[in-house]
Parts: structure tokens; sequence; C-alpha cells
């Protein structure tokens, strides 16, 4: 009862308070920077807030809504770490499993002296393989070698941020089950949660409300992420704005989700009920002590990474977090264990500055608790009093 009430009264005061930020997104969108915007908001496992913004495309024929589907880039990576915990909780795999269990061929070193892989180094980022080694990629795919690759560190001392790691853990959750990547996801994470408005393929349904993504011509990360698309998925120019075609991502397990705003809400709904695995192995994915990050980009005061999740203490909150970024689209989503608050923003640009939208989104959210507090004590009180007057007048 006392949940309900709380929640009613944030609800309540959430919506008051998300003035400022909607009118921050609303003039983001006038001046398509970017088109378009979805955002939910959780209260524990409770939806308390979802909205969209903006048109899907460059034409305007398609208000974005909630069932609109943006590509989320690496948030697919939460979704490939959770199902890779599930067949840890099943036995199928093991945390400390060494990646030569899984490709016998495979040898390492840092600095002459050979070093051991596990399941672990590659969910939290520190096993020092990089994107685009073709050495390990070779022994991945059963090649052997004289000596062993290279690594720029020693295993499991740092964490640096790899696409290759997370197509490596596909690959050894393939292994195990004899089923391929897109099977298992949509088998234990997509149907179970009714995220039907998300796949690796426009589908049909997709197709029918797909948001198109734009960059920005001046912009050092929209000049790169221009590059790495191909000439074909590019449409055309409204002024500095380049807007794209429908296209598809060839790493799936590490970014290749296309999802409604609705589906993230899901998602976040069924990972803070222990809906996809036990208490147990939520306590380990969200608790297994985390390794830093030695990076420059980084603006936060403290960031390391746990299973998957960036740990970032900011301002003297800390949250978990994950973002999305590629060519069209920037997405995030944070965790706040002591406010018990989540929350996911979609939008179809390359460039925004989705660090700063997180940061608007939770300073408005948490102007509701103190009024909420407030309210709840009121209402607790006079709950109180109503229930020990009916207690005297009985006597």
């Amino acid at each position: 009862m006392r949940y309900i009430i709380t929640l009613y009264l944030l609800t309540i005061s959430l919506f008051a308070n998300m003035r400022n930020f909607e009118q921050f997104v609303q003039k983001e969108i006038e001046n398509k920077t970017p088109p378009s915007a979805s955002i939910a908001i959780l209260k524990g496992n409770k939806p308390i807030y979802t909205k969209s913004f903006g048109y899907n495309d460059a034409n305007k024929t398609q208000i974005t809504d909630t069932k609109s589907v943006y590509h989320i880039y690496s948030l697919t990576k939460i979704l490939t770490a959770t199902l890779v915990m599930k067949l840890i909780e099943e036995k199928k795999i093991g945390l400390h499993d060494p990646l030569t269990k899984y490709f016998p061929t495979l040898k390492v070193a840092f600095d002459k002296q050979e070093q051991n892989i596990t399941v672990l180094n590659l969910l939290n980022h520190s096993s020092g393989i990089k994107d685009g080694n073709d050495e390990i990629r070779a022994m991945i795919m059963g090649q052997k070698s004289d000596k062993p690759a290279t690594l720029p560190y020693p295993v499991g001392s740092e964490a640096k941020y790899s696409n290759s790691e997370y197509i490596i853990l596909a690959q050894i959750a393939e292994q195990v089950t004899d089923e391929d990547f897109e099977t298992l996801i949509k088998k234990y994470i997509l149907t179970p949660t009714g995220m039907n408005r998300s796949d690796f393929h426009y589908n049909d349904t997709i197709k029918a409300n797909q948001v198109y993504g734009t960059i920005p011509f001046f912009s050092g990360i929209g000049t790169v992420m221009k590059l790495m698309l191909d000439d074909e998925y590019q449409d055309f120019y409204e002024g500095w704005t380049l807007w794209l075609k429908e296209f598809e991502i060839r790493w799936k397990p590490a970014g290749g989700l296309i999802a409604s705003i609705e589906d993230m809400s899901k998602f976040l709904q069924a990972y803070q009920s222990n809906q996809l695995f036990s208490p147990t192995t939520k306590k380990l994915f969200t608790e297994q002590p985390s390794v830093p990050v030695n990076s420059w980009l980084s603006s936060q005061d403290e960031v390391s990474f746990g299973i998957c999740w960036y740990h970032i203490t900011d301002k003297k909150k800390f949250f978990y977090q994950h973002q999305g970024v590629g060519p069209g689209f920037r997405t995030i989503i944070r965790i706040y264990p002591e406010y018990d608050i989540s929350f996911v923003i979609l939008t179809s640009q390359t460039s925004v500055d989705i660090d700063d939208w997180g940061d608007k989104l939770i300073e408005e959210v948490l102007k509701s608790y103190p009024i909420t507090q407030i309210l709840f004590l009121k209402s607790t009180t006079f709950f109180s009093l109503s229930i020990l007057n009916k207690k005297c007048s009985l006597s």
C-alpha cells in the first residue's frame, strides 16, 4: 500500500516537474537537433512516464510516437549480456570459464607473458581484445598460431570498450545452445517481455513506423559516422543535415537491435523485476566488482566497468549507464539504485549530447522526491489517524 501511494504521488509530481525538460526537448526538436526523441522513466519496475517528440521523417509525414522504432546501437550489449548471464544461471556457461574452453587455438600475451581471458573479462571489457584485431579473429575462427597475439595491457587490469568482445560472447552462446544469436535473443528476451516492436531486421511492423536517422554536417563525430556508413544508405541533405535511408547493422550482438521506447521500457521492467533471471543472478550482474576505465573522453567523476554496465559516480550520485551511438542515432540507459529510478532516451541524431540530456532529466525527476516525501508523510499520517480514531470509537 505504501509503495502504491508513493508511486502515485511521484507520478503526479513528476508530470508537473517535467515541463522544463519537455521545453528543452521541444526546442531541440524544433532545431532538428535531433528531429525526434523518445523517453521512458521507471520507478522500480513500473513505468511512470513515457513520451515521444518530433517526426520520424524529414517530410514530417509521421509523428513520432512511443511505438516508433530507432536503432539503439550499443544498448544491444545489455541484452547480449543478459542472455549470457541467463546461460550462466542455467550452467551452460561459466562466468570464469577461460576462452580457450570455447576457442582452443586462442593464445594471447602481455609483455611476453601468456594471459588467460575469461568470460567475465569479455563482459566487463577487460580482456584487452581490440576491435579489428585480425590475429585474434583468426584464432577464434580456429586458425592455429605459433606465437600468441599481443595484448595492450594485462588481462583484467583495466577496461577498454570493444565491440569484438560482445561478438565473441554471442559466439559462445551459440556454441553452448546450438542456436543462432538472433533466435536466442528472441527466445530469452524479446518474446518473454513482449518486445514485439524490436528486431535485427526491418520487418513489416517496424517499417510501418520507423525513425530515420540524421547526421549534422558540422560535427566531428558526425563526420566519423558518415564515413562508417555506405553511400547507398545516405539519402539527402536538408540544409546541413544528412538524412539516412533504412539500413541494418552487421555486428548484431554489439549494436544491431532496432527497438521502440515502449519495448525498451518493457525490457527495463523485466530487468528490474528479475523476470529475466533470478535475484541472485541480478545481484551478480550489478554487484560484480568493476574494473577502472582509463579514458580521457569522460568528464564524469568516477567511471569503471562492471558486467556490461558503466559504474559511474558523478556529482555525488551513483548510477549504472550504457550509451549507444552510431550513424544517425544516439541513445542512453541509466539506473539510479539509490532512488530506484531508471530511464531510457532514444534520439535520431548522432551528435546529441546524450549525457547532458540524461543529467537534465534526472535533475527534473529528483525535484519530485521532496514533494513526494512530504505528501506521503501527510497521507500516511492522515491514514494512521483515521485508523486510530476508528479504534477509539470502537472502544
